[in-house]
């Protein structure tokens, strides 16, 4: 069967886009330097380092973002998009034995890789689309009459890091995460928990779906919707780094809370947009999900609100031992109806809690952000609110004007 046939478009580089991979190449200077003097803790061997991703994916980057590289078009794209997320479903399943079959799933996993970069092109193509349609490029300085999408959508199908996150026992909340290795096997991660672990502190090492480094980092074990969402959700991340309310990441409470709910909902949204012009069918048992799994007979959505609440009460009550033991059982009550969680205790929840609409949220900003999309109802309209809200008290104005502006 003759190859497909692949367009590969004439270099011509903006000078904006030369200023940026110039900057990019500083920052990995500036990065060798630092790691080179920067002192060693008791996490050095597995932590991950984001300088060394981008001196990896540099090159990869500069030819993508100046144009150079397949175009796989819609036809292709779809092909290769079917065949990979095909290739994840097999992947998927020959993971499952107690004794995998490990030449199968290298053999599998080598046959996937000759479609990603045409998979990630034609979803950035297609986000890229989305993010269009919504309004959402932005002109250059001092070129007004350009406009594009800023930053332009790009992500890597990869393993992402690990997360360490950290939380007072006292309390749940977020206190100082740490990026770790992917490849850690269970006995690294409980050694970790164990050296981070103290009388204050409880942590928990947890698997991502994605990072907004830059490319964005995707996890490539998945179904195709949830890529298709995380690569927009990151997107999202970008694009609100250039706004106050990307600038607020990293400072905790309730600016990182507003930031991923706001990325959660405008990522959904975007996926859907790509969904509705560009529907892909997948047959049975092919776009990327492990085969199905008994359903469990207990509402996980429904005992996480509740042990949430519960947990909270005992915690606000100085009931810290007692907490951690309600949370252990819930564990336990859990793993015997059919939902595996290694470990529930406070940074469970103040990982997960940051999705303010997750049901391991108490938090009132997931009903607030809820009702800005509906007043809005628009991703374009709806960024434009939220991406200058830095506060709980900024949303609460924001949505009392639009409720003016509605009649409502």
């Amino acid at each position: 069967m003759p190859a497909p046939y692949v367009e590969y478009r004439p270099w011509r580089p903006p000078w904006w886009m030369i200023a940026v991979n110039g900057a990019g190449v500083a920052g990995i200077v500036l990065g060798l330097l630092v790691s080179a003097f920067y002192p060693r803790g008791a996490l050095s061997g597995y932590e991950y380092h984001l300088w060394k991703w981008q001196a990896d994916t540099l090159l990869g980057t500069a030819f993508s973002l100046v144009g150079i590289g397949p175009d796989p078009g819609e036809t292709a794209g779809d092909e290769a998009l079917t065949a990979y997320f095909r290739l994840t479903s097999q992947i998927r399943a020959a993971s499952e034995p107690a004794e995998p079959d490990l030449g199968l799933i290298e053999t599998l996993e080598n046959e996937r890789a000759t479609y990603e970069n045409d998979v990630e092109r034609t979803i950035e193509q297609r986000i890229d689309e989305a993010v269009a349609a919504a309004g959402l490029r932005r002109a250059l300085p001092l070129f007004t009459s350009v406009r594009l999408t800023w930053p332009p959508v790009n992500f890597e199908l990869t393993s992402p890091p690990r997360l360490l996150v950290r939380s007072p026992r006292d309390r749940i909340e977020r206190k100082g995460d740490t990026l770790l290795k992917s490849d850690l096997s269970l006995r690294d991660i409980q050694h970790i928990e164990e050296r981070t672990d103290s009388e204050n502190v409880a942590s928990l090492v947890i698997s991502i779906g994605g990072l907004a480094a830059y490319p964005a980092i995707v996890r490539d074990d998945r179904a195709y919707g949830s890529i298709l969402e995380t690569a927009a959700h990151e997107w999202v991340h970008h694009y609100l780094a250039f706004y106050p309310l990307g600038r607020q990441w990293g400072k905790g409470g309730d600016a990182e809370t507003l930031n991923e709910t706001t990325a959660d909902l405008a990522g959904r949204e975007i996926a859907k947009l790509v969904n509705a012009k560009y529907p892909v069918e997948f047959a049975d048992g092919e776009d990327g999900r492990a085969p199905a799994r008994p359903a469990s007979d207990v509402d996980f959505n429904k005992e996480m609100r509740e042990l949430r609440v519960q947990v909270d009460a005992l915690l606000a009550e100085g009931q810290v031992e007692e907490a951690e033991a309600t949370m252990e059982a819930k564990r336990v009550f859990l793993n015997e109806h059919g939902i595996t969680i290694r470990k529930i205790n406070q940074a469970y929840f103040a990982f997960y809690g940051t999705y303010a609409d997750s049901p391991q949220s108490s938090s009132p900003v997931g009903p607030k952000v809820n009702r800005v999309w509906e007043l809005t109802g628009d991703v374009g309209r709806f960024l434009a609110v939220m991406r200058d809200v830095t506060t709980v008290a900024d949303l609460d104005v924001a949505l009392a004007v639009l409720e003016r502006e509605s009649g409502e």
